[in-house]
């Protein structure tokens, strides 16, 4: 049997398989007894003797040799374990070799060094002596005294003379002189500060140089400057010491019953005195003496850059007062948010006695009072406006003037600061926009707002009285600020105006020119009608004014009288009036135009209606020549009335003013029944042609349409085989040609 078969046997075999777990407990079986036991193990050991042994048999070869190959490695090991024991006693010995060296340039090296320090302190010790010397002699020139003070205190930080006795005197000494140096400059720089002084203080500014304390000077300095300031606000503040005053001054003099409206006035009165001393004296005195520092401090370039001292004392100053402010009592803070402006001027007047450029309000300090004034400005501005307007009823002038006076005080109070200017504008232009609003809701948009047949209805005559009013209130407010023009910034003029730009009286006028337009249209519409423009009376007869002339002149003179003359805003009524102007003559332009048949002597009639519309218009436009074009084409109108076809071409050629579609559809009249209008060619009549000229303003639009007349005339013409055109077809053809050119231009 094989080993390894013997090997499984065993370990497959219940019994023996107990005796191959490590286990501290006695393996004894219940069924077998000790005897049979300890059979079975000789046996098993038996076994595996024998498996031994024929392994050994097997394999005695491999096994001499392996034992062979020990005895070498021993030997081998011997041999290593010699010269590793040489090697260590070679290592040994090259250790003393160096260590002995190492240790001794270490102790040279250490005394080199201690030599080093002697001599330093050596040559230490004969400077300070050399310098000690020196500074005896320039006692009178603390400048170069520092300096001296300043290297030996460099010296004596170098090294510890602490042992060295024959300095330790003048060590003590120099500390000394030291310390009575800078406190002698330190007092000279306050003393300096006091008088002006500003040669004292360049001297005491070399001194801090030299001494290398610029920096910790300046801002012990400008501390005990904020601390001083921190306490005159506080007491200028201070709410029981001003009641103890004003119970002084007001003693004896308060009659019964008053004493405490009186206390309270005189209160704020002494409140504002001290804050107004504060700043013309204090804090005046304490910048001016930071303003000199920063001055001296730029001259002299050399000691380094402070050039922010005074913004940031400024700073400082603006969070102090802010801050002591904060503090107080509300009476004190009521007062200043009343009267911020007056705040606003005392810092203002302070900064331009101060003259220095850099420096302006800081104020985010001031944010919580200018925010409450703010707040209370506009609502004493909005009140008046609010408090006019009851129901339905129209404000009165004086209300008005009210309102004006409270918007001037806001505008005026604010002339010192322009932030501040700035705001109460915006706040006016709420104001103005309230009233604005106000009066829109009450305006009435009735059926009846824009009749002009009856008397003035109540809604009219309150629509008109409602425009006054907002135009007077515009108008005081414009007078208001060209009166404060020089003195208001721009930006503040600019945003109240902008504010008044939305008040008008236009848009109630121009719904009674869209009224009176209608009316006149209507009017002279019946110039179709007249029977004279087609009679063949003699020309030069005198004539009389055509009845929708004579009808016009009234209405228009009517309209004016009753209905536009209630309104007084005189920009308004002449922008509606002037529109009115201009498209009456539009209108006629286009009737005279197309009217057809036309004799000679209702051409003339015509031209007399032109004079006529001028005195038509005159009651709504005293000067014609503010029509521009519109008075221009009606005097070329009058012209071309008494012109011939060839004298029209050429003056259209030379540059006439009216449009080439008038002058071609016009010419349509002087021609025979053949050559047809281009309306009548479009079946329309009159009032249909007059409608869709108002629609089609667009100059090639008419001439095409012009055109399409024209080409029915050509077709006409050839398809009934007429030898000869229209006198005047030629002319209309060459003006056709001219007026598209025209556009092309």
């Amino acid at each position: 049997m094989e080993s390894k078969d013997v090997c499984i046997e065993i370990e497959n075999d219940e019994f023996y398989s107990k005796f191959l777990v490590d286990s501290a407990k006695p393996i004894i079986s219940d069924n077998i007894s000790v005897t049979e036991q300890v059979n079975r193990l000789t046996q098993g050991i038996e076994k595996l003797s024998k498996s031994l042994e024929t392994q050994v048999l097997a394999k005695h070869n491999d096994l001499l040799t392996q034992a062979i190959n020990i005895t070498d490695l021993e030997s081998m090991l011997n041999t290593v374990r010699v010269q590793v024991q040489a090697l260590l006693k070679g290592a040994e010995k090259l250790k003393e070799r160096v260590h002995v060296p190492h240790y001794e340039l270490e102790n040279q090296t250490l005394m080199l060094e201690r030599v080093q320090i002697t001599c330093n302190l050596l040559r230490h010790a004969a400077k300070i002596l050399a310098l000690w010397t020196k500074l005896n002699s320039v006692k009178d020139n603390p400048s170069k005294e520092a300096m001296i003070l300043f290297e030996l205190k460099e010296l004596i930080s170098d090294y510890d003379f602490q042992g060295i006795n024959f300095l330790d005197d003048i060590l003590t000494k120099v500390d000394h002189q030291r310390k009575e140096l800078l406190r002698n400059s330190t007092e000279l720089l306050q003393t300096s500060l006091l008088d002006g002084d500003k040669t004292k203080l360049l001297q005491c500014f070399k001194v801090f140089h030299n001494l290398q304390c610029t920096e910790e000077q300046i801002k012990s300095t400008v501390d005990c400057i904020l601390k001083d300031l921190r306490k005159a606000i506080a007491n200028a503040l201070n709410v029981q010491m001003v009641s103890i005053e004003v119970k002084k001054s007001s003693s004896g003099r308060i009659a019964p019953g008053k004493a405490n409206i009186m206390n309270a006035q005189d209160f704020k009165i002494k409140i504002w005195d001290n804050i107004e001393k504060l700043f013309k004296i204090d804090i005046y005195n304490s910048c001016t003496k930071v303003v000199m520092l920063q001055n001296v401090v730029n001259e002299l370039h050399a000691i380094g850059n402070f050039r922010t001292i005074a913004i940031n004392f400024w700073n400082e100053l603006s969070l102090v007062f802010s801050n002591e402010l904060e503090k107080s009592p509300t009476q004190v803070s009521q007062s200043v948010e009343i009267d911020f402006p007056k705040l606003l001027k005392c810092f203002n007047d302070l900064l331009s006695r101060l003259k220095c450029k850099n420096l302006e309000v800081n104020r985010s300090s001031l944010t919580k009072w200018e925010n409450s004034f703010l707040s209370k400005s506009l609502a004493k501005l909005l009140e008046p406006v609010r408090s006019m307007w009851h129901l339905n009823q129209v404000p009165n002038m004086d209300q008005i003037d009210n309102a004006i006076r409270i918007i001037a005080e806001a505008l005026s109070i604010s002339l010192g600061d322009k932030q501040l200017s700035i705001s109460l504008a915006q706040s006016v232009a709420k104001s103005v926009k309230q009233m604005n609003v106000e009066a829109e809701q009450r305006l009435s948009m009735e059926n009846d707002v824009a009749q002009i047949i009856e008397a003035p209805t109540s809604s009219q005559q309150r629509n008109a009285d409602l425009c006054n009013a907002l135009y007077y209130f515009s108008s005081q407010i414009n007078r208001v600020l060209t009166n404060m023009n020089s003195l208001l910034p721009q930006e503040s003029v600019q945003i109240v105006q902008n504010s008044l730009k939305g008040i008008s009286s236009l848009p109630v006028l121009n719904l009674y020119a869209d009224s009176i337009k209608k009316s006149i249209y209507l009017i002279l519409a019946t110039m179709h009608d007249e029977p004279d423009l087609i009679k063949a009376d003699d020309v030069t007869k005198t004539m009389s004014c055509s009845p929708y002339m004579k009808e016009l002149q009234q209405f228009v003179s009517r309209c004016k009288e009753i209905y536009l003359s209630m309104f007084h805003e005189k920009a308004a009524l002449n922008e509606c009036c002037l529109d009115i102007s201009k498209c009456c003559i539009d209108r006629f332009i286009q009737h005279v135009c197309n009217v057809r048949p036309l004799s000679k002597y209702g051409r003339a009639k015509l031209q007399a209606d032109c004079k006529h519309l001028e005195t038509s218009l005159s009651p709504l436009v005293s000067d014609l020549t503010e029509l521009g074009d519109h008075y221009r084409q009606l005097r070329a109108l009058f012209l071309l009335l008494e012109k011939t076809p060839q004298d029209i071409l050429k003056s259209q050629q030379e540059g006439a003013l009216l449009p080439y579609s008038m002058v071609t559809m016009f010419l349509f009249s002087h021609a025979g029944p053949q050559l047809l209008a281009p309306h009548t060619c479009a079946g329309w009549n009159t009032q249909k042609l007059i409608q869709w000229l108002a629609s089609h303003r667009n100059e090639k639009d008419r001439l095409e349409f012009v055109a399409g007349a024209l080409q029915r005339y050509q077709n006409h013409v050839r398809q009934n085989k007429i030898v000869t055109y229209d006198d005047v077809y030629p002319i209309l053809v060459q003006l056709l040609q001219d007026g598209r050119k025209a556009i092309k231009k």
